[in-house]
């Protein structure tokens, strides 16, 4: 299992970066087309912004793995330690029933805008709303995945010390 999720940590950071650097190299072709060649380009604005939703998605997936989100750390401090382990599955399974219903609104959301067509791209706007689920379910498999490791590390923490 641990060889399986250290290529979906390496995949998904690689397609972090390939995303990064593909939005910068389009955005600062644009600024070269329209400043200096004076003649902008018509889909970079487009294909920049898609690109910034993919990556706001993965890359909160990503956020969930390493857990950089906003989190109350005063709580860990207040309460003691298996009320805590207890908290935190209480507020994960929360979030995935949140992650399930962004998952759900998302596919439905597509069904709906799958015909449609981008502006300047001409793409399905199946890609750009794509985002949604797939983030979402990248951060629920994260959010069970760092919720197995809480409790795993706290249950090895409690048998190392022992009675």
């Amino acid at each position: 299992m641990a060889k399986f999720f250290r290529a979906f940590d390496w995949t998904l950071n690689a397609i972090l970066s390939l995303l990064m650097a593909g939005m910068v190299v389009v955005i600062a072709a644009q600024v070269w087309y329209r400043f200096v060649i004076n003649n902008p380009l018509d889909w970079s604005e487009e294909a920049g912004r898609y690109m910034f939703v993919w990556i706001s998605f993965l890359g909160a997936a990503a956020g969930v793995r390493y857990r950089v989100h906003l989190g109350i750390d005063l709580l860990e401090k207040l309460v003691p330690p298996t009320a805590y382990r207890y908290l935190i599955l209480l507020m994960n399974l929360l979030v995935a029933i949140f992650l399930v219903v962004v998952i759900y609104q998302g596919i439905q959301i597509i069904k709906v805008v799958r015909f449609q067509t981008s502006a300047s791209m001409g793409i399905s706007m199946t890609w750009p709303y794509l985002a949604v689920p797939v983030g979402a379910a990248l951060m629920l498999i994260n959010a069970v995945r760092v919720t197995w490791e809480v409790f795993c590390e706290h249950k090895s923490r409690s048998e190392e010390v022992g009675p």
